[in-house]
């Protein structure tokens, strides 16, 4: 396996096939490996365009020849290969090595295009003029001495680039200054609490898939470096992941640098707090010196350890850096509605129906980064050749899909649904509610087997002073329940309310008040909101017997608080 960089040449085909063969000793000569050119495909290979930009993705260098043909345009495309191939490599920021065609070059009436084609590519070359300083070949063997030229000077660049990285790297594990755990030991920067209260109960398929993204190469999902799990509140995205990241990644990702877990639900969760304490975390650096860093040094930073190093970084609660949840009563917003009004689709994702891609009606701003420069580097870490990211969110973000509708090259898009009909009645079972599979199972379709949902009444059964935990002895005292009459949205509302008659005034006054924190709140906040001088709730903890304080421990009991907690994202109390 050759260790030289990788160029990848970009032409048309038919006017400039001597000029490719002499770019090709060209880069040979400078020590550079150079790539075959995909504008030679035909109409029939349906394959083209994504094997011409995969080239892309795969190479350390780009070069454009454009001479007076714009090119091979694929059926189902506005635009030619030459022309993608560039745009890609200017989304994938690559060096880039520009050659036009000089007016003194010798040339012949087939070899210029017109119509269509020529005035795209006067607008195409036009745009590259502007972005970058192109040479001017005048014939096949002046081409080669420009790229010989231009390729010996880069090369002392990118050498003294990978000279830098690797003393960052070497400094990172022999001088750290930071008290942020160095890797291998996990970084988890804002735990999971709901993991304390139940285990995650089934969705092994989704774990296998999450497992086959980082072993097996046959797998869809294993090209990608950023694996992005959506569902609306309540689905259990969290737990997944969680549970994926502290007890299967760590036995199946080799070699695993280090693992990362950051929750966006947090209070001091900020995109510019992940890029300092990742980075610091990474490179063994103090936060204060990463804080003195300009931050496209410290996304420079970051991405290059995370490039180079195999590290595994999952960012839950994304959606609370969009344009959508970034408001104070983020916790009141209706996930279906928003699904809808943020054109919440991603063609060709799992876990969404096929129709789903007929309703994509394009890139919304709901799903906008509220700060375009964390989008930005969204799109870099697509890029990334080493690292995995594990993203949880609401929504989709827009900067990491195309206009087409599609994922994003680099991204996978996996769309969380409710339950398979045996891992809900294991969530049930699990909650020492009885009850049978027949009974049970069209009322768990009637919310599409919604986890919290079955939680929540499998929680008040459970509750039940009468009879607890006997099921049908609770509906046969409750004659008005009966879910599956109903659409889908009254019917969750239906469990709600029956999950919400049992609780107490002073049960309900707790819960609206935590549901109105956008952010988590501390046991002391609480305490002082709520405990009244004249109510003393007593409740055995470490604060004393005689503590005037509400009894949490009763509240978290209730049928409808995980419900609650999942509305108002995650608490610390």
């Amino acid at each position: 396996m050759t260790d030289r960089k990788v160029v990848m040449i970009s032409s048309t085909a038919c006017d400039l096939p001597e000029h490719r063969e002499q770019v090709r000793l060209a880069c040979e000569r400078a020590g550079f490996e150079p790539r075959e050119m995909m504008e030679h495909l035909t109409a029939l290979d349906t394959d083209a365009v994504d094997i011409s930009l995969r080239m892309v993705d795969d190479a350390d260098v780009y070069i454009g020849i454009f001479a007076y043909r714009y090119g091979y345009v694929p059926d189902g495309y506005d635009i030619s290969i030459t022309e993608m191939e560039y745009n890609r490599a200017v989304e994938r920021d690559k060096p880039r090595l520009i050659f036009f065609i000089h007016e003194d070059h010798p040339i012949t009436g087939k070899d210029v295009e017109t119509g269509a084609g020529a005035t795209k590519l006067e607008a195409l070359k036009a745009r590259i003029g502007k972005q970058r300083v192109a040479a001017y070949f005048k014939s096949p063997q002046d081409l080669r001495g420009h790229v010989v030229e231009a390729l010996t000077a880069l090369g002392k660049e990118l050498a003294a680039a990978d000279t830098d990285k690797a003393s960052l790297s070497a400094a990172a594990k022999l001088h750290r200054r930071t008290a942020i755990p160095a890797p291998p030991t996990p970084y988890v920067a804002h735990p999971y609490t709901l993991s304390q209260v139940r285990a995650l109960v089934g969705r092994q398929a989704e774990l296998n898939w999450l497992t086959d993204w980082v072993t097996n190469p046959a797998s869809p999902v294993f090209g990608a470096r950023i694996f992005c799990c959506v569902a609306i509140g309540g689905m259990g995205k969290s737990a997944l992941t969680w549970k994926w990241f502290q007890q299967i990644a760590p036995q199946e990702m080799h070699p695993l640098a280090g693992r990362l877990w950051w929750s966006f639900y947090e209070s001091d969760a900020s995109f510019e707090n992940f890029l300092m304490r990742a980075l610091a975390y990474v490179s063994g650096q103090s936060e204060e010196e990463v804080k003195a860093l300009p931050r496209p040094d410290q996304e420079a930073q970051l991405l290059s350890i995370l490039d180079e190093q195999p590290f595994l970084c999952v960012l839950d609660g994304l959606e609370r850096i969009l344009q959508a949840y970034h408001r104070m009563d983020a916790s009141y917003l209706t996930d279906d509605d928003y699904d809808v009004q943020a054109a919440n689709y991603v063609v060709g994702a799992m876990g969404l129906p096929a129709s789903a891609a007929q309703s994509f009606v394009g890139q919304h701003r709901l799903r906008q980064t509220t700060d375009p420069r964390a989008g930005t580097f969204l799109q870099k870490l697509t890029q990334i050749k080493t690292s995995r990211v594990l993203v949880s969110t609401r929504l989709y973000p827009t900067e990491i899909q195309l206009p087409t509708g599609h994922p994003r090259p680099g991204c996978f898009a996996y769309f969380l649904r409710g339950l398979h009909d045996d891992d809900a009645l294991g969530l049930w079972r699990a909650l020492g509610v009885s009850g049978s599979r027949a009974e049970l199972m069209p009322i768990f379709r009637s919310v599409e087997s919604h986890p919290l949902l079955v939680q929540a009444l499998a929680s008040e059964v459970a509750n039940y002073r009468k009879a607890p935990g006997d099921f049908s002895q609770w509906r046969t005292d409750h004659p008005q329940f009966d879910p599956t009459t109903l659409p889908l949205v009254q019917s969750r509302t239906h469990i709600l309310a029956h999950a919400l008659e049992g609780l107490t005034h002073d049960v309900r006054d707790v819960l609206r008040t935590l549901v109105g924190f956008r952010m988590p709140v501390s046991y002391d906040t609480l305490d002082a909101l709520l405990v009244e001088e004249d109510k003393i709730y007593p409740v055995s903890d470490h604060r004393g017997s005689n503590s005037q304080v509400i009894d949490f421990e009763r509240v978290a009991s209730c049928p409808i608080f995980m419900v609650k907690i999942e509305n108002s994202e995650k608490s610390n109390t």
